[in-house]
């Protein structure tokens, strides 16, 4: 049974709390949270900029502005959350830059599931979800700020490697305790060449067997990890005619109403970021809905 027991959550005073917070309480009886801790990195205390100097004007200078903030946050999250049996809350406001601070905090607390935000224009925080996604060594779930905070419909790209069977298991836990929970398994396949061979029969020919080949890779991976599932679970191969998996994924999980997309870091790859760099961070970049990428 998937559980992320020890979660950490990145807010930075702007509407987009909300909605990670929204995510939280979606998240907290389906992925096993136990403690979660809720963080706010000011660049200066004594100086605060962006959205925490507004905030810290509002107040009386004898009141430190880590104080107000964390003030705040307990208000918004006690209306959020409200009280929730078995999960531990603590509201961290720490100094310097976010981050570092994030990448650090998320090491040093052990932290197995990391939650972000994704917002169509930054306010300089230096906190992208491509940067924290790429250099924390945890789950990471990227929240867009349009996302609404529901699970009926999860998305799990998979490249039969070790860590598309690990995503798929989350899927298949999360939809587990939820019976409206359906979730899709998608495969992008690669074609090859249009010029692979000078006779085009030819080339229609190895088209269909790479397809043959897929089908039962995709069977014997499904056997593997899914086999006992007691719902269905849908299974979709497209065709790379973009030849750009992300968009193929990013395009499904618009088009298909999906809810989240699930899916491993790197796949195959000997290149540690090959793979990441190349596919999950594009997805993490465009998704329409908030990606859980697993290490």
């Amino acid at each position: 049974m998937t559980t992320f027991k020890r979660t950490l959550v990145a807010m930075d005073l702007s509407v987009m709390d909300s909605k990670l917070l929204e995510w939280v309480g979606t998240l907290n009886k389906k992925l096993g949270f136990q403690k979660v801790y809720l963080l706010h990195v000011m660049p200066d205390f004594s100086a605060p900029q962006n959205v925490d100097i507004e905030f810290h004007s509002l107040f009386s200078a004898d009141y430190p502005a880590d104080e107000k903030v964390r003030d705040r946050l307990a208000e918004d999250v006690e209306k959020a959350l409200g009280k929730q049996p078995g999960l531990e809350l603590s509201i961290e406001v720490r100094e310097g830059k976010p981050y570092q601070k994030v990448v650090h905090l998320s090491a040093a607390k052990d932290i197995q599931l990391l939650v972000i935000g994704r917002k169509k224009h930054s306010e300089g925080s230096g906190i992208s979800a491509r940067r924290i996604t790429r250099a924390a060594k945890c789950n990471v779930l990227v929240v867009p700020e349009n996302s609404q905070a529901k699970l009926q419909h999860i998305l799990v790209p998979v490249d039969f490697s070790e860590l598309s069977a690990k995503a798929l298991r989350i899927a298949l836990d999360i939809a587990l305790k939820n019976t409206n929970t359906r979730v899709t398994a998608l495969y992008v396949m690669d074609l090859p060449p249009s010029n692979a061979f000078d006779r085009p029969y030819a080339n229609a020919g190895l088209q269909q067997l790479l397809k043959n080949a897929a089908r039962e890779a995709f069977e014997k991976f499904l056997t593997e990890f899914a086999d006992k599932t007691p719902f269905t679970l849908a299974e979709v191969i497209v065709d790379n005619v973009f030849n750009n998996t992300a968009r193929h994924i990013s395009n499904y999980a618009l088009t298909q109403e999906v809810d989240m997309v699930i899916m491993g870091a790197q796949g195959h790859s000997n290149w540690e970021n090959l793979w990441f760099g190349s596919v999950t961070e594009k997805v993490v970049e465009t998704a329409s809905c908030p990606v859980l990428v697993v290490r």
